[in-house]
C-alpha cells in the first residue's frame, strides 16, 4: 500500500492483513494427505487402546487428543518452535478448512493438554503415523519386501529462558536436549526416538537397540532385510552384537583410537584406490576384529583424502578435520617440520 506525502515520495507499507490471504498455504497439501490417510482417527485409535497410564482425555468442549498432537505437529511443520507459535496459526483463518485440524488450540490449552502426554502416548501417536506411512506406501505401489535402512542419529536443540524439564548443558555450554531418531532411509521418514538432556551426547547400546527394536515392529510384517547405519556417537561392540543376534546388517563409523590407527598402519600402500565419484580420495579394505567380538571378522573400509599442511596451519585448531590425521602426522604439521602434502586417513 503506497501512504501519499505532501513533502515527499510516498512511503511504500508491506502488509498482510487481508483475512483472505495465509502464509502457509503448502499446509493444506499435508492436511489433505492427512485426512485420506485418517491421521487423527488412527492416533485417537491408538491412543485410547492405551493401558496402565490414566488416559489422554478429550475435553466436552474442544480437540481429541489426536487432533491436539496432529495440531501441534502443523505448528511445527509451520516453522513454530513453542507453544506461543500456536497463536499464529490460532489467527490464520484463512488456512482454517485447509489443515488437516481446523481448530488450533491457544498456546496455554496447548501447554497444559500437552503435560498430560506420557512415554506410552508418544509410542501410541507413532504407531499411529506408522499405519499412515505404510499406507501411504501401499497406495503408491511401493514394495513392501523390499531391503530396509535404519539411520540412526543424534540432533541437538537449544532451549532459551528458564531452564526446562530433563535439559542438560552440552559440551559447548547450551542449555537443550539431544533427539535421538531412528530413520527409514529409504522413505524418509522418522519412526522413533527418544529425548534426552544435551548432557547425553551418547546414549548406551542398551537404548539404541531398544530404539531399533521399536521402529522394526512399525516396520510392514513382510519387510526386507534391515541395515543399521550409525556415526561415531553410536559406535560400541555391545551394539554391534545385539544386531547381529537380530540378524540385522550394520556399517557404523568407527571411533579413532589408538587400535584404530595401528590398524590404520596395516594397510599396504597397493590396497589403496581411487574412490568413486570423491575427487582425489582414495578407499581400502582390511578384516577387522575389534576387542569383545567373538564372531566372524568385520570389514573396515578406510577412506583417505589428501590434505596439506598450510591447509592444517590455516584452520582452526578446533577444526573436526585435525582429528582424522594421524597423531604424529599432526605433531610433525604443528611442529613445523612437515609441509609437504600428506594422505590423510578417515574412517
Amino acid at each position: 500500500m503506497a501512504v501519499n506525502s505532501p513533502t515527499g515520495p510516498g512511503r511504500l507499507i508491506i502488509r498482510a492483513d487481508d483475512p483472505s490471504l495465509t502464509p502457509y498455504a503448502g499446509l493444506a497439501i499435508s492436511g489433505e494427505l492427512a485426512r485420506k490417510l485418517r491421521l487423527v482417527e488412527l492416533v485417537d485409535a491408538e491412543l485410547s487402546a492405551v493401558d496402565r497410564v490414566a488416559p489422554v482425555k478429550q475435553r466436552r468442549r474442544g480437540l481429541s487428543p489426536g487432533e491436539l498432537a496432529v495440531s501441534i505437529a502443523e505448528a511445527q511443520l509451520a516453522g513454530a518452535e513453542c507453544f506461543g507459535d500456536n497463536e499464529v496459526g490460532r489467527a490464520d483463518r484463512a488456512l482454517a478448512p485447509w489443515r488437516a485440524v481446523a481448530q488450533v488450540p491457544s498456546a496455554p490449552t496447548a501447554r497444559q493438554l500437552a503435560y498430560r502426554f506420557r512415554p506410552s502416548h508418544i509410542r501410541a501417536i507413532e504407531r499411529a503415523a506408522a499405519r499412515c506411512g505404510n499406507e501411504l506406501d501401499r497406495k503408491l505401489g511401493r514394495e513392501a519386501t523390499e531391503e530396509v535402512t535404519f539411520d540412526l542419529d543424534a540432533t541437538e536443540s537449544v532451549v532459551y529462558g528458564q531452564r526446562k524439564q530433563g535439559t542438560g548443558r552440552s559440551r559447548h555450554g547450551h542449555l537443550g536436549y539431544n533427539s535421538y531418531v531412528v530413520t527409514w532411509a529409504q522413505r524418509g521418514r522418522a519412526l522413533t526416538g527418544d529425548l534426552k538432556g544435551a548432557n547425553r551426547a551418547r546414549i548406551k547400546a542398551a537404548a539404541s537397540l531398544t530404539m531399533i527394536g521399536r521402529a522394526e515392529r512399525l516396520l510392514p510384517s513382510e519387510h526386507g532385510q534391515i541395515t543399521v547405519r550409525g556415526d561415531s556417537g553410536f559406535y560400541s561392540v555391545e551394539l554391534m552384537m545385539g544386531l547381529r543376534k537380530r540378524r540385522m546388517r550394520f556399517t557404523l563409523s568407527a571411533t579413532r583410537t589408538s587400535v584404530m590407527w595401528a590398524k590404520l598402519g596395516e594397510i599396504p600402500k597397493d590396497a589403496w584406490v581411487d574412490a568413486i565419484d570423491m575427487r582425489g580420495a582414495q578407499v581400502a579394505e582390511l578384516p577387522f576384529t575389534p576387542d569383545g567380538w567373538e564372531h566372524e571378522p568385520l570389514r573396515l573400509i578406510v577412506r583417505r583424502v589428501p590434505v596439506s599442511a598450510a591447509e592444517l596451519l590455516a584452520g582452526s585448531t578446533k577444526a573436526r578435520r585435525r582429528k582424522t590425521i594421524p597423531p604424529e602426522q599432526l605433531q610433525m604439521v604443528l611442529a613445523g617440520s612437515l609441509t609437504r602434502r600428506s594422505p590423510t586417513p578417515s574412517s
